[in-house]
């Protein structure tokens, strides 16, 4: 069962490829890997080798309010699976894998749902080790119960593929200078959202030299802001990354398979702590991420090529707020300069 959260399900995808290659068993028996995921991300695993198949799971249908569990459960019980791997920490989830009935039900101890599994896993503190790590233990844990024994590789940061998204073509932006995308939202809440005066600067930096277009991307909620950086310039943007504006507006206008291909398109990608800088980096874009409220050494983006900046001197961060309660945002000090530097040396090569 994946992750709710887009950025989630992506730090996700490193124990589908662990169970993928550990798939044949000792005693000769085989693993088969159905995933349980949002419709909404289905898109990123739909044609991905490793599965055998995928369970939508509908928050807002079929699987949300009082029996959205019960109902849950029953759709994992048609399945008759040997094992339930829990990637969300919620209550919900664990009371639909035990009502399921399903024999190794494998997950954390969150959400006072320690007795509806069958091997739980002590949560670590936030920030101990990246959230991709700790998703990733879930691996040896379920070898553990089936009577092998299982490892982890030494290394902290997970390596991440998307094999789904290998079919989905990078756009081809035909005409005009290559482009970089920014992505400024964060669904979490303000306090993981670079201020719209820095992002303008930035916008204005890349632009100034019309060697490079900016693409703006984010869902719906993200368009009052992209409007309003937009004005700062004294831009019109286009709608239309066919075109040769240097300037292109397309928050809440794609689906995920469109970000995806424009995704794998991009030169550069820079944007805050979001499942857009998540998807990035796992796609293997050179991807620069601004984090505030939120911890890099948890969920720093997966990837070779990615880099992360924050702001110094805050003894408050990280906090995990949704909005910032202190004097000056810590976010404010992060300078456009900073973060252009920052996506010039990726694209250098430079460590």
């Amino acid at each position: 069962m994946a992750p709710n959260w887009l950025g989630d399900t992506i730090m996700f995808a490193p124990l589908i490829d662990y169970l993928h290659h550990h798939r044949d068993l000792p005693d000769g028996r085989r693993l088969v890997l159905e995933l349980g995921v949002r419709p909404a991300w289905a898109p990123l695993f739909t044609e991905d080798p490793r599965l055998a198949g995928w369970l939508p799971v509908d928050r807002h249908g079929r699987h949300g309010g009082v029996l959205g569990s019960w109902r849950l459960a029953q759709d994992m019980r048609a399945r008759n699976p040997d094992a339930v791997l829990l990637g969300p920490p919620s209550l919900r989830f664990g009371l639909a894998a035990f009502f399921s009935g399903t024999r190794q039900r494998i997950g954390y101890r969150s959400d006072r749902r320690g007795r509806l599994l069958t091997r739980g896993l002590t949560v670590p503190p936030r920030g101990s080790r990246h959230h991709g790590r700790e998703l990733l233990e879930l691996g040896p844990t379920l070898l553990t119960a089936l009577g092998f024994e299982a490892s982890l590789p030494d290394e902290k940061k997970p390596v991440v593929s998307l094999p789904g998204c290998a079919e989905i073509p990078a756009h081809p932006a035909v005409s005009g200078p290559p482009y970089w995308v920014l992505a400024p939202g964060a669904t979490f809440g303000s306090a993981k959202s670079w201020p719209l005066e820095r992002a303008t600067e930035l916008a204005r930096l890349v632009l100034a030299d019309g060697q490079v277009r900016l693409v703006l991307l984010g869902d719906a909620a993200a368009s009052g802001f992209t409007r309003a950086l937009a004005a700062g310039l004294g831009l019109t943007p286009d709608p239309d990354l066919d075109g040769q504006a240097p300037l292109v507006d397309l928050t809440g206008r794609t689906d995920l398979r469109q970000v995806v291909s424009i995704l794998k398109g991009c030169r550069l990608f820079v944007g805050n702590d979001s499942g857009l800088m998540h998807l990035a980096g796992a796609l293997q874009r050179p991807t620069v991420g601004i984090f505030g409220s939120s911890n890099p050494h948890w969920t720093q983006p997966l990837g070779e090529r990615t880099r992360v900046v924050i702001p110094e001197g805050f003894a408050c961060r990280p906090c995990y707020l949704k909005t910032c309660n202190q004097p000056r945002f810590c976010l404010e000090t992060v300078r456009a300069e900073e973060v252009l530097a920052a996506g010039r040396s990726l694209l250098e090569g430079k460590d």
